[in-house]
């Protein structure tokens, strides 16, 4: 149970699902790196900040282990709040097919393997060679809309972008575009979300759902090959280690899924807010689309997608005099380590001329790293390069839009961003 530990009480105490720290987590980050950098949530866990203490919680993955399910039954998609799993939402799992702690949620040696496989999946040459694909298809988007003027920019573009470049990688139907957003929407907030018990049952009726569309796909690819990431996922090895099964593959095409459209749709939509608020930048890209790799890199220190994961100690540790007791969870604050001021002078200052401008730990830090960084960053440049190549005098429809945050501390985005423009 993530309750507060007696240990604790000398801690600040946060809130990390108050409506004011979603509305504005940059706030709470400032405060935090003002003082010691650590703070309490008792719903949730203890909540570190500084880069430096994040680079070494990321490096010590045997006391800080990725697998944060307290019954060590592998990914449960089931939030990371406190309350145990209801027996109607088990009886809904009890129809998915059983899976096992998996790459995002696995460590040494186990996650050292699945990376090793998903690393030959997702190579640099293999994402090189999407970019005439990826184009292509943002300039297709582009073309439905062009001509009205005017567009909702992440159900239009944002969305099926990242979304139909997943679905084309792991070789199934775009017509189920829609469905793995629905599934991604979903499984996300299973994984970094505290969920009521509706949200529960949603949640675990996408992973069945999910798992009877793959598990044949799955079987399908180990009697024949095809030319996919799904079917090099299946088939496989290096240095001699055996090929994925079924239940490590299920959990690693759900974190595929996942990281390959959500955290690149909100990546677009906080980009272009930032773009909106500040036409000299959008002005300065226009004129110099070289600049837009180093606009997204700030982009991902200053607002990222995601904005903390989860840890779970294995043994007592001490954190700047905080006595954490083992089992206790730890929710490193990727977001916050892009304001921390000893590595980021003025950290509030959207500059994408910083010289560390990459250092950010907008794709986490460490082993766990995110897999699937290049292909997000290529999504990312290529979605700008279009759209300001495309759409002159872009401006915000202030009635149209919604630019309330996502209802998530872990995850942030807008709810709708309506664009105003004209063809170029």
């Amino acid at each position: 149970m993530n309750t507060d530990s007696p240990h604790e009480h000398a801690a600040p105490r946060i809130d990390l699902q108050s409506p004011s720290h979603i509305a504005c987590p940059y706030a709470l980050y400032a405060q935090m790196h003002a003082g010691s950098g650590i703070a309490v949530d008792p719903g949730v866990g203890v909540a570190v900040a500084r880069y430096a203490d994040l680079v070494e919680m990321s490096k010590n993955t045997a006391l800080y282990s990725s697998s944060i399910t307290e019954d060590g039954r592998g990914p449960r998609h089931m939030g990371v709040g406190p309350e145990p799993v209801q027996d109607d939402v088990e009886a809904i799992f009890a129809e998915a097919h059983p899976i096992v702690n998996a790459l995002f949620t696995a460590d040494p040696p186990v996650h050292t393997r699945h990376r090793k496989l998903v690393s030959k999946a997702l190579s640099p040459r293999r994402v090189r060679e999407l970019e005439p694909a990826i184009r292509k298809l943002s300039n297709e988007l582009v073309d439905a809309f062009v001509d009205a003027g005017q567009v909702d920019l992440i159900p239009a573009f944002a969305v099926p972008l990242p979304v139909t470049v997943v679905a084309d990688i792991l070789g199934v139907e775009r017509a189920d575009i829609w469905t793995f957003k629905h599934w991604g929407d979903l499984m996300i907030s299973g994984n970094i979300d505290v969920l009521d018990h509706a949200r529960r049952r949603e949640v675990a009726r996408a992973v069945v759902d999910l798992h009877r569309y793959f598990v044949p796909r799955i079987e399908q690819r180990r009697a024949q090959p095809t030319n996919d990431l799904l079917s090099e996922m299946v088939n496989a090895e290096i240095d001699g280690e055996p090929p994925f099964t079924t239940a490590e593959l299920l959990p690693i095409i759900d974190q595929i899924l996942l990281a390959g459209h959500e955290t690149t749709t909100n990546l677009i939509g906080n980009a272009m807010v930032i773009l909106l608020r500040d036409p000299a930048l959008m002005a300065s890209l226009r004129a110099n689309p070289a600049g837009i790799d180093n606009f997204i890199e700030e982009t991902l220190r200053v607002d990222p997608p995601i904005q903390c994961t989860y840890r779970r100690t294995t043994a007592p540790v001490t954190l700047h005099s905080l006595d954490i007791e083992q089992g206790r969870m730890v929710v490193p604050m990727w977001g916050a380590a892009g304001y921390d001021p000893s590595v980021f002078p003025d950290p509030e200052r959207f500059d994408p001329s910083r010289p560390n401008v990459r250092q950010h730990m907008g794709f986490g830090h460490g082993p766990h790293f995110c897999a699937g960084a290049e292909l997000a960053r290529l999504e990312a440049r290529i979605a700008f390069e279009t759209l300001l190549e495309r759409l002159q005098d872009i401006t915000l429809d202030e009635q149209g839009s919604d630019l309330r945050p996502l209802q998530s501390f872990a995850a942030r985005g807008y709810r709708r961003i309506v664009l105003g423009f004209r063809a170029a």
